[in-house]
């Protein structure tokens, strides 16, 4: 596998928890006091908190890199859907690696968009969250996923 790819997506990860992180903290003190948390599937907000859950995606995004990362380092945790032998096992835990990998970018690009859109409603500049990029999103997730299972069932 390219390590040259893993590093691009773990750096592009890591800057999507620094871009929530660096405009929470920036535009933290323009924020009223109640801010959106919750949102319907059409992207309308329907429950408020305080301010300082404008914290939350990022500690969600922190806490899940830091638990895949932590789980990842021992292939013997992964479940593959295939028999691993002698021949396949590197090949598999290359797939299965770059599928995490790719997964947690997304993750955390939806994070950060859903993150940017809170902010953008808490200062006033716009009503509702786009729920076409969320479920874009979703989708590019479960495409991931897909094709990884795909690529995985290949090496069998």
């Amino acid at each position: 596998m390219n390590r040259q790819l893993f590093f691009t997506l773990d750096v592009l990860s890591l800057a999507c928890i620094a871009f929530m992180l660096a405009t929470g903290l920036f535009y933290y003190g323009s924020l009223p006091e109640q801010m959106p948390i919750h949102f319907n599937a059409g992207g309308q907000a329907d429950d408020y908190g305080p301010r300082a859950m404008i914290f939350l995606l990022p500690g969600i995004a922190i806490a899940t890199s830091v638990l895949v990362g932590l789980i990842g380092r021992d292939p013997n945790n992964y479940n593959f859907p295939v028999k691993v032998t002698d021949e396949n096992r590197v090949a598999l835990i290359g797939e299965s690696r770059l599928l995490v990998s790719a997964i947690m970018f997304v993750t955390n690009l939806l994070l950060a968009y859903i993150h940017w859109g809170i902010l953008q409603i808490g200062l006033g500049h716009q009503t509702g969250l786009n729920a076409t990029f969320i479920w874009l999103f979703i989708g590019a997730i479960l495409l991931l996923t897909v094709n990884g299972y795909v690529r995985m069932k290949k090496l069998a």
